[in-house]
């Protein structure tokens, strides 16, 4: 059903309420994958894991995976060697510092294993010589690698079967080590390691980079600025530092053109804890877990509203029978961190409520790959809780495309993309996610194909092993609280695709 209607307050209740009470209240459970690149000084690969219910990783069938390029090309232990996307038919990208390339592959939702995309491996736009540092934006639409060798960042389009297409580069203002992207997808934030910096960059609708005015910003001059983290209101930046004695962390605020400045106190300095190179938040942003490579433990600091750190009581936490922590990830729920060593193996830990890490039984856990390079990065996927993209047939034979990702501790990190073949279109933002068992109401403000501002709802159904079985349903209304408004809504299940809940 499609059409416009006068507006009428009780026609998003019987249209949504129709699709929960049609949903099945069945919710499969998530599936968890860990990812590492590998990087030995042998052709380099991909151990891929699934993750169990207490939180124990098991080797996917068919692992390790060859990426078609070289490791041990250098770098320091904070880039981001490997990064998955989670809409546009989920990604994985790995970098081999060795042949100076970006490997793809499309993940396997289901089983976790891994098929190189065509074409694949792709150059990096850089040089070899110092490492390959990634970083995607979260609508998976862009990706962008930090060349450590020629001290510059390549942006690529992702295309619709995950090739990579060079849209241009910018130089980075130094030598980029770990990078992320704002939550919000605005921004790009790169530490420069060689003049304890972070460079900041806009990111631009067709995913070029312009470098903010004063960039790259200062980080105190207490050691290497290394890595980044934002939190999820993209308002907040942090950066550890690799520094000989303690630990030092310095936090800034963004402005909205992307602009850093240190909030007060920073940068923060902490007593034990030893080359502390990478800094991951955790999903509700309450806590910093950061790497020490140098003492073998890993630092877990409360974060405060407004940005500034206290240490964590019993922190920092060793790292049984693994040495050279670096690379970091937790699940999406939060309650789980998995932390690459040195010597290709992963430790797990369960997060508590409080922050404090627990060794999950079994840690840590072989990747396969014999000890005669250095394990530097994993990313866990999925990132975000709720997540599709397909196309849906509604009662008239109307086809609909839409793609979108939410997460409930972090709605202003989604977006909500629909288009019909009667040309009716719109991008959204999040305000709002809710869900009960296999189905989300995601709601928000979004803007026509014309620009006229809508307010939009949309009800996903999924995780259902048959894809029929799945449902999308969105609406919106002009003019809202105005009886000169108008509704468009449709409803369909999915003939291809796949939407991914997560209670």
């Amino acid at each position: 059903m499609k059409r416009p209607l006068k507006y009428i307050p009780a026609a998003l209740t019987v249209l949504f309420g129709l699709a929960l009470l049609t949903a099945s209240v069945y919710a499969q459970e998530g599936k968890t994958f860990v990812y590492t690149d590998n990087n030995p000084a042998d052709p380099n690969s991909v151990s891929a894991f699934r993750v169990g219910r207490d939180g124990t990783l098991v080797m996917v069938q068919g692992s390790p995976f060859s990426t078609g390029g070289m490791g041990s090309g250098g770098g320091f232990f904070s880039s981001h060697r490997i990064t998955a996307t989670v809409v546009r038919r989920n990604f994985l990208y790995v970098a081999n510092d060795g042949s100076d390339d970006i490997s793809a592959f499309k993940i396997d939702t289901d089983r976790g294993g891994l098929t190189p995309v065509p074409d694949s491996p792709f150059g990096s736009g850089g040089t070899a010589g110092f490492g390959i540092s990634l970083a995607a934006t979260p609508n998976g639409r862009f990706l962008y690698a930090g060349n450590g060798g020629s001290g510059n960042i390549s942006a690529f389009r992702i295309a619709s079967k995950g090739a990579l297409v060079p849209i241009g580069s910018v130089p980075a203002g130094g030598t980029p080590e770990g990078m992320k992207v704002s939550p919000s997808g605005k921004v790009l934030g790169v530490a420069l390691a060689n003049s304890d910096s972070v460079a900041m960059f806009r990111i631009g609708s067709d995913g070029r980079l312009t470098a903010v005015s004063n960039s790259p910003f200062a980080a105190g001059d207490f050691g290497i600025a290394n890595d980044v983290d934002i939190n999820c209101k993209s308002n907040r930046l942090f950066d550890p530092k690799a520094t000989a004695v303690g630990i030092t962390v310095a936090v800034f605020t963004i402005a909205p053109d992307g602009a850093l400045s240190p909030i007060a106190g920073s940068p923060f300095t902490f007593a034990r804890g030893t080359d502390s190179s990478v800094g991951v938040l955790s999903p509700d942003n309450q806590h910093l877990f950061v790497s020490n490579q140098g003492s073998d433990e890993i630092t877990v600091l409360d974060v405060a509203s407004g940005g500034s750190l206290t240490q964590e009581s019993g922190s920092p936490f060793a790292i049984p029978l693994g040495f050279f922590p670096a690379g970091m990830g937790t699940n999406r729920e939060g309650d789980l961190l998995y932390v690459t060593n040195a010597d290709q193996t992963v430790s797990g830990f369960h997060i508590d409520s409080d922050g404090g890490l627990t060794p999950v039984t079994g840690s840590p856990f072989s990747t396969g790959i014999p000890p005669d390079g250095f394990l530097e990065s994993l990313t866990v996927f999925p990132a975000h809780a709720d997540e599709g993209e397909g196309d849906e047939v509604d009662a008239s034979g109307h086809k609909g495309h839409f793609d979108f990702e939410a997460d409930r501790r972090c709605p202003e990190s989604g977006e909500m993309h629909f288009a019909d073949d009667s040309g009716r279109g719109m991008d959204g933002s999040v305000d709002v996610v809710s869900v009960t068992g296999n189905t989300a109401i995601i709601s928000g403000p979004g803007t026509l194909l014309d620009g006229t501002p809508v307010q939009y709802t949309a009800v996903v159904t999924g995780n259902l092993p048959v894809v029929g079985s799945n449902l999308f349903s969105i609406s919106w209304i002009t003019a809202t609280g105005s009886i000169f408004g108008s509704i468009f809504q449709t409803s369909g299940a999915l003939i291809d695709g796949y939407i991914a809940v997560h209670p």
